[in-house]
């Protein structure tokens, strides 16, 4: 269960990167939108994945909760979809 999970979680991570073409990283001056957007998904993610770890077995519901959590932070730090 718990190989299954670090799976899931792996590819959820892979889904979610958002990184150059070429699979660098990239430095964003501190000020920008795009650091605040960088910095409020990577605190996210994280929270999200809390989530789906309480959630333990409950694998559809966790993963509802952890887009839910995901969502919600994302919105207490002033992004939207």
């Amino acid at each position: 269960m718990r190989s299954m999970f670090i799976a899931a979680l792996g590819l959820a991570l892979v889904g979610c990167n958002n990184t150059t073409s070429s699979g660098q990283w990239r430095e964003v001056q501190a000020t920008t939108k795009d650091s605040r957007f960088e910095r409020a998904k990577a605190i996210c993610n994280g929270r999200a994945g809390e989530t789906q770890v309480m959630a333990g077995r409950l694998w559809i519901a966790g993963a509802m909760a952890a887009n839910s959590t995901f969502k919600a932070c994302m919105a207490e730090q002033g992004f939207v979809q």
